[in-house]
């Protein structure tokens, strides 16, 4: 008989001794467990999915600090309205900030007639009686918030920058509009992820995904959980049940 070992392949299992195999396992799994962790929770630094728009504060559907409202003329500039969805919006802002906030409505009309989730159309008609305004927020990266007293529409001053594309208003925008059509002050949780999924239909309708900005994949990243953890993860947050 031959002394000659044995040669191909040896499975891991076989090879492995038992209590190493375990260990190994239990690491396997905690290493799972923490990649998806990480997903929803990045590590210490970055800001977790949940917390990227700030919870409501107040009057108003997110807490933006104190809010500065952008200087504007002491005559307003007035268009004809963009279409007769967004008749009744109000345009509050110099003349370059009101062409871009038009321009934006403009890609909201193309919604009016349909054709979009149903958190699109009831954004569309919280914009009835509205005001839209640019502001500055001490709370860094709020894109916007809706004031409940006054039905205003508060957008980052940034977006009245031309180096901002205007198609990047029109999530958004209806976001906070779709606050405004709940005519509610109190932002459940359950009402934050309707106008998440407000603003990533808008953004898969105007924007190509390559060219998406951070809102718009927060949006998709939260729409995509089940429902029970996307709330439970916006509860975390400061949302109310």
């Amino acid at each position: 008989m031959s002394d000659k070992p044995r040669t191909g392949s040896v499975r891991l299992m076989d090879a492995m001794p038992r209590p190493l195999l375990v260990v190994f396992l239990a690491f396997s799994v905690a290493a799972l467990a923490a990649v998806v962790v990480l997903m929803l929770r990045p590590v210490a630094g970055g800001v977790a999915l949940q917390d990227r728009r700030p919870p409501p504060r107040g009057d108003f559907s997110h807490g933006v600090g104190s809010l500065a409202p952008a200087p504007v003329p002491s005559v307003v500039p007035t268009l004809s309205p963009a279409c007769s969805a967004v008749s009744g919006t109000r345009l509050v802002a110099g003349g370059d900030g009101v062409l871009r906030l038009r321009s934006a409505l403009k890609e909201i009309c193309g919604f009016a007639a349909g054709g979009v989730a149903v958190e699109v159309t009831e954004a569309i008609a919280g914009l009835d009686g509205a005001t839209l305004r640019f502001g500055g927020f001490d709370v860094t990266g709020a894109e916007s918030t809706a004031d409940f007293t006054t039905r205003t529409v508060w957008l980052n001053i940034k977006f009245g920058l031309r180096r901002t594309p205007v198609v990047e208003l029109v999530p958004v925008i209806l976001h906070d509009a779709w606050h405004l059509a709940r005519a509610s002050s109190e932002v459940t949780a359950e009402e934050e992820l309707g106008a998440r999924r407000a603003e990533v239909e808008a953004c898969r309708q105007v924007i190509p995904i390559s060219k998406w900005p951070r809102w718009c994949e927060d949006a998709d990243d939260l729409t995509r959980l089940p429902r029970e953890d996307a709330l439970r993860l916006l509860v975390s947050a400061g949302y109310a049940r």
